[in-house]
């Protein structure tokens, strides 16, 4: 990726060709656009969602939607890409951090227009990056 240029679709376009697979978009698409499912009220990352997370959520905050929302949403972009062993700068994960918040904002508008949604991004204080999860409002 060192040999495009900022701004460049048509640079990104030739990645994507000589680089990757259906496969990888398709993928890719599943952390862009992605499935929500309403559990008990509450918002959810269907790819994170099983009963015993949102119980142990559902307890340790009180029944909280938001902080139960919040918890079960976040999603740290290390993690997503921790298979990759390249050196990637910071820089690369901020973008794409950036990319998911517009995305699921888009997508929790498009699908529940009468909700209103935080969708945030943000660095982890303790260290873990950017993260991007979203709550009612």
């Amino acid at each position: 990726m060192n040999a495009i240029e900022p701004g460049s679709a048509h640079d990104k376009l030739a990645y994507i060709v000589e680089n990757c697979s259906p496969y990888t978009s398709l993928a890719f698409c599943a952390l862009l656009f992605p499935s929500i499912i309403v559990v008990d009220g509450c918002f959810l990352l269907e790819y994170y969602y099983t009963e015993s997370n949102f119980l142990d959520a559902r307890e340790n905050y009180n029944n909280d939607k938001r902080k139960i929302e919040e918890s079960i949403n976040n999603t740290f972009l290390y993690l997503v890409f921790d298979g990759f062993s390249g050196n990637v700068p910071d820089m690369v994960f901020e973008e794409i951090g950036k990319i998911v918040r517009l995305s699921w904002d888009m997508v929790l508008r498009q699908k529940f227009p009468e909700r209103e949604f935080a969708v945030k991004y943000f660095h982890d204080e303790q260290d873990y990056g950017p993260v991007v999860t979203f709550c009612q409002k």
